[in-house]
């Protein structure tokens, strides 16, 4: 009986690291994508700058509860050096990303066909939101959309270097 409750304990411990996030710092991948209009969009782009990489797609209702808490954060943060990019993956051929995200009210831009880029990142579906710092370090990451408003600032400050 002690067994299965320390295995309970991990199992519990696994599934909030992996949908909570986790904190281990490690080096961004570099990418080249494009944005709907062919415009060239990669990780050098956002060099010196926090950025928000967040992975959705346009079918799926957890990211379009999430955009709109990043689209908070990006507008209050910006001119402390946050950028937000959405990259859209698993879509539609006649899919128009950017369109919902306008709909949506969102002001980040979104990459379309990020599926390439996602494996990389080893996305497990979406929504997935990695924090990456001026130096191009992951230092947070998170597969849900249930973070609350406090957490994802706190993460935001942190990727900004603002309350060190």
């Amino acid at each position: 009986m002690k067994s299965l409750s320390r295995v309970s304990d991990y199992a519990l411990l696994f599934l909030l690291l992996f949908y909570l996030g986790s904190a281990r710092a490690e080096p961004a991948a570099n990418f080249q994508l494009f944005d709907q209009a062919g415009k060239s969009i990669s990780l050098q782009d956002y060099r010196g700058k926090a950025l928000i990489l967040h992975f959705w797609g346009s079918w799926c209702p957890f990211c379009r509860e999430l955009q709109p808490k990043l689209d908070r954060l990006y507008r209050k943060y910006k001119n402390s050096g946050l950028e937000v990019l959405a990259i859209s993956i698993g879509e539609q051929p006649t899919a128009d990303p950017q369109q919902v995200l306008a709909e949506l009210g969102i002001s980040f831009i979104t990459a379309v066909k990020g599926d390439n880029v996602a494996r990389m990142y080893g996305v497990p579906g979406t929504p997935s939101t990695f924090f990456i710092d001026r130096e191009a370090q992951i230092r947070w990451k998170i597969h849900s959309a249930t973070a609350s408003d406090a957490l994802l600032e706190r993460e935001v400050r942190n990727i900004l270097n603002l309350d060190k």
